[in-house]
């Protein structure tokens, strides 16, 4: 016939589709989820990338890719915006919370030493709020146990630790992109390994191709859980915009910073001596411990009602009633849970302006007056 023709098309007109070839490229454009991919590894420094819908579809997959499922512990912090660890119980193992640092947020490596038993099968550690963790500990601690190390790298984005930047860390990274980090209206997470074994294990139950395996390789049965052609274009135009969005972020917490540093409340965030540069994922405010849950939830609230979009962060994951009726309980991680009931993220990203973040701390402070004026930051 001479003419290739295909056995699906979406239904560009000719000129919406040479518009969208010029800007993304021929090649990105019709094999846009392949392009992201191999766009994503070679930003973050990983030789495999695989987009998948969700952080927490993610986990999924790299814990059936490593064979962790019942019988297997997997410990993790409890305080994170995404929560993905909560595919640990789709796999039926056992999620082991361990606590934070006070500081940094992150993982406490010590904490998570002690609660390391025979049946722990990985470390799935996370850069809380951009914030790298200690991964010098944290690598030869899974060398030392024989463990498998994931670095949750869904809250930091070009953030950098002793020279290497986040999602470079551990066997496997997990990244999130879309909000509320800067973005397009895109959403999607991406696996990032240097183990071209994992990566045809993960791809394969994603969706991909059977054949690829290694021959004696069980049958697998795919999840169906890839990411539209569409999607991917989308995330293509938003990658080259990543980071003008973050540099201008930046701009905007320094703004905040500023105006809160004269409020007794609150404390400055904390950097590491380890962390070379610290890409934060939100403007989190950490009350006093004179503030209660229900005074957080006041300012939360006078702040909406003033058209301000803050959020209380997530409550710890074992403190979801689903967790709690298999037996987890308050005081399991008591940093993190003392956190997360004084925190609340303020509006961060590239649409905002410094004056308006200015305002914002403005009426942050006057509501938090209100309800503690003067509350120690301890």
């Amino acid at each position: 016939m001479g003419k290739v023709i295909p056995f699906d098309r979406p239904q560009w007109s000719p000129s919406e589709e040479l518009a969208q070839a010029e800007e993304l490229g021929r090649e990105a454009f019709d094999t846009p989820v392949a392009t992201l991919e191999s766009r994503l590894g070679f930003v973050f420094g990983r030789a495999r990338s695989l987009v998948v819908p969700t952080p927490s579809i993610a986990l999924y997959l790299v814990m059936a890719g490593l064979g962790i499922g019942e019988g297997d512990e997997v410990i993790a912090s409890p305080f994170s915006w995404f929560q993905m660890a909560r595919a640990v119980a789709w796999r039926n193992a056992t999620l082991t919370v361990s606590d934070i640092d006070s500081w940094s947020f992150t993982l406490d490596p010590e904490k998570a030493a002690r609660k390391i038993t025979p049946r722990t099968r990985l470390l799935l550690v996370s850069n809380t709020l951009g914030h790298p963790a200690d991964w010098d500990r944290f690598e030869a601690l899974a060398r030392e146990k024989g463990v498998a190390l994931v670095e949750d790298a869904t809250e930091s984005l070009f953030s950098e630790y002793r020279g290497r930047r986040t999602g470079s860390f551990g066997d496997v990274s997990i990244l999130a992109f879309g909000a509320p980090h800067p973005n397009l209206g895109e959403s999607y997470a991406a696996i990032l390994t240097d183990r071209e074994d994992l990566d045809l294990l993960f791809r394969t139950l994603r969706g991909g191709t059977p054949s690829s395996l290694p021959p004696g390789t069980p049958p697998i049965l795919p999840l169906e859980l890839s990411v539209p052609p569409g999607l991917a274009r989308l995330a293509l135009r938003s990658l080259t915009r990543l980071p003008g969005g973050i540099k201008k972020r930046a701009l905007i917490l320094d703004a905040y910073q500023e105006s809160m540093r004269s409020f007794e409340g609150v404390k400055d965030l904390y950097q590491s001596p380890q962390a070379d540069r610290v890409n934060w994922f939100a403007y989190m405010v950490h009350l006093g411990t004179r503030f209660s849950v229900l005074s957080r939830n006041a300012i939360v609230d006078d702040l909406a009602g003033a058209g301000i979009g803050a959020r209380p962060f997530p409550p710890p994951l074992h403190l979801h009633p689903w967790f709690q009726a298999r037996g987890m309980r308050k005081g399991l991680a008591p940093v993190a849970e003392k956190l997360a009931e004084r925190a609340i993220a303020l509006p961060l990203h590239p649409g905002m302006t410094q004056d308006e973040a200015a305002a914002i701390a403005e009426r942050f402070k006057e509501a938090a007056s209100n309800v503690g004026a003067g509350a120690a930051i301890y």
